[in-house]
């Protein structure tokens, strides 16, 4: 009987250890995504006609570094587009009445239209 008394004992300590660590590391999985992202501004284009062309690498301690390319009146203010992993950061960029398209070299293009940046 008594082993039986200590086996369950056993059991229940094993399974109270096991969620408090499940917990703690949930914790610190919560806490390190929601870490900010570090942006760094790495082009701007302030002679563009509208709108401003600023692009900007983003580097994140889970998930690597991206680019984001934003349109609009400042750095910090305007329409987002994320650069595709593989793609160059620097497009040529083709100002119209209607939008601004973003021309990559690898010949992927991005068109943004005038509504969503003005």
């Amino acid at each position: 009987m008594a082993t039986k008394v200590s086996g369950c004992l056993v059991q229940t300590l094993l399974f109270l250890l096991g969620a408090v660590l499940g917990t703690g590391l949930t914790a610190v999985a919560g806490v390190v995504m929601f870490v900010p992202d570090r942006t760094t501004v790495i082009s701007v284009d302030p002679t563009a006609e509208s709108p401003g062309v600023y692009v900007k690498e983003v580097s994140r301690l889970v998930g690597g570094t991206y680019y984001e390319i934003w349109l609009g009146p400042t750095a910090d203010r305007g329409h987002v587009v994320t650069v595709p992993n593989g793609w160059d950061h620097d497009p040529q960029r083709e100002t119209s009445s209607d939008g601004v398209r973003l021309k990559f070299d690898n010949g992927g293009e991005i068109f943004v239209p005038k509504a969503s940046y003005s």
